[in-house]
């Protein structure tokens, strides 16, 4: 072998023996990037727990504890220069799967403390008045009202209404007047007495219930959006460990829910955290109550149409209680939240059809469900909380406190989770209350700490149906539900007994409901 040769060699071998501690640094570099990641996002998982108070002080200490352990045993592992590829491969593994689960820990995190926040009414109200024509007439905007008559109806002390005139005046000329009540409102037109009227479009509901065959004439040209704010609600209990009542409001609209609107689920959610005892008590949408501003007699979903404050106010006459909180929802998102939630459990009680979502009565659009015991999905469950013609709305409110539960108890499950996103979407803007982000996250925090067994009981109050006449159609006679005293008695008093921790919440001889 000539000296050329033997030099060749040593090069090649020089060479050769380079690669290996090249790739050995490489991946010595690469694992030092996941322990620095990793502590990164666990420091900073760990600083977003403690600073929202996720768990309590008394967890929070053995969990940064064992954290601690794990990431310095980890690290020291990865950063070991002499030791086995596949033991570090594995540590490498591990760390991945923490990073994975601390990223998704900040995500969810502040999507859900987002969404909480979004749900914190703020006292943005939004009235929304339309410009109504006859069907038949030639008029299909505002600018065909030029000199023209419209009429608009008159509330006590509603300052929106001629909010709205003055915004149609801004554009035409028109003479006006007004009528006092729905009825002769309605009248006017019809009869030629005016071209238009400016009415809330919340009434629609009403006009189709109570004069429907008016309703059906009738076209929508215009809207005029009246903004406001009012001050909320509030209230200073502990809901940790003080009982409280909340006031489910189930709107049935397209519209916002900040709107103005009839209430069709009028349900009242007494909890007593100490106890672990919800009382769900349903009282007609039909009753027949004194608004409380007003002092006039009407049905309760119409107390809706002058606000939640003034439906809350009524119910509190009513039982002789101080509704804490309430929770508006509009049923339009109804579909979407048991969707989410892939289903819920629950006992139909009757063979029957109903329409679907959107309204409709085509026989293939039809929802129709058998007596039983079965999973209903959004469409299905929206159909049994809607359906009463057959059951009357006593049944029905009783119907939707099944749901309502069958709902709560579906969310306070494990199972929530693999559809978190959905259900934060669909609940999106559809649903608001007074209860603060805080409050609510306080009693988040505590379900999921100490996942305590509720006890659901249910009770709905009952009555004599009748027709009378209500404050917001004046004369015209509507069907209603005169109140039943003793079943108001007895509501009040297992409301009362939840508050004060007396068991047993309903006496034994009080008709109740329960869900499956």
């Amino acid at each position: 072998m000539t000296i050329m040769d033997k030099e060749d060699k040593a090069i090649n071998n020089k060479k050769t023996t380079k690669h290996p501690k090249k790739k050995k640094k490489q991946h010595l570099l690469l694992y030092k990037l996941i322990s620095f990641i990793l502590v990164v996002l666990s420091v900073g998982t760990i600083s977003y727990i403690i600073y929202n108070e996720v768990f309590t002080f008394y967890y929070m200490i053995p969990i940064i504890i064992v954290v601690a352990i794990i990431l310095f045993v980890i690290c020291f592992i990865l950063n070991k220069e002499r030791l086995r590829s596949w033991i570090k491969n594995i540590f490498a593994f591990f760390a991945i799967l923490i990073m994975v689960f601390d990223v998704l820990m900040l995500l969810y995190g502040t999507q859900t403390l987002k969404f909480i926040s979004n749900l914190t009414d703020t006292g943005y109200r939004v009235e929304t008045f339309g410009v109504y024509v006859l069907d038949n007439s030639t008029y299909t905007s505002l600018n065909d009202l030029e000199n023209k008559t419209i009429y608009y109806l008159d509330h006590e002390d509603d300052t929106n209404i001629r909010k709205a005139l003055s915004k149609v005046e801004e554009e035409v000329t028109v003479e006006n007047d007004y009528s006092e009540t729905l009825e002769q409102l309605l009248n006017s037109l019809e009869s030629s007495e005016t071209d238009a009227i400016l009415v809330e479009t919340s009434y629609e509901s009403v006009m189709e219930d109570e004069f429907e065959s008016i309703y059906q004439d009738l076209r929508l040209i215009d809207t005029i959006d009246i903004v406001g704010m009012v001050e909320t609600i509030k209230s200073d209990v502990d809901i940790t460990k003080d009982p409280f009542i909340v006031y489910i409001s189930g709107i049935d609209t397209k519209g916002n829910v900040a709107s103005k609107a009839r209430s069709d689920v009028n349900i009242l959610l007494a909890v007593n955290p100490e106890t672990h005892e919800v009382l769900l008590v349903n009282t007609p949408r039909d009753y027949y109550v004194t608004l409380a501003s007003k002092g006039k007699k009407d049905k309760l979903t119409h107390a809706g149409l002058y606000g939640i404050e003034e439906s809350i106010n009524t119910l509190n006459e009513l039982y002789g209680i101080d509704i804490n909180y309430y929770a508006r929802v509009n049923f339009t998102s109804f579909v979407k939240i048991v969707d989410a939630l892939d289903g819920i459990k629950v006992n139909v009680t009757l063979n029957f059809c109903e329409q679907d979502s959107n309204r409709s009565f085509a026989s293939g659009d039809l929802i129709c469900l058998n007596k039983g015991t079965q999973t209903l999905n959004g469409e299905q469950a929206l159909a049994y909380a809607r359906h009463r013609k057959t059951i009357g709305d006593r049944k029905r409110g009783e119907n939707q406190m099944l749901i309502l539960e069958a709902i709560i108890n579906k969310a306070l499950s494990p199972k929530i989770l693999t559809n978190y996103s959905e259900l934060l979407a669909a609940l999106d803007g559809k649903v608001t209350t007074n209860m603060t982000a805080n409050e609510i996250y306080k009693f988040s925090k505590r379900q999921l700490s100490k996942s305590p067994t509720w006890n659901f009981q249910t009770i709905s109050v009952t009555g004599e149906d009748s027709r009378m006449p209500t404050y917001s159609l004046g004369s015209a006679k509507s069907s209603v539900i005169i109140p039943d005293d003793e079943s108001v008695a007895k509501a009040s008093k297992a409301l009362s007994n939840l508050l004060n921790g007396v068991e047993p919440i309903i006496e034994s001889d009080e008709e109740t409901t329960t869900a499956s």
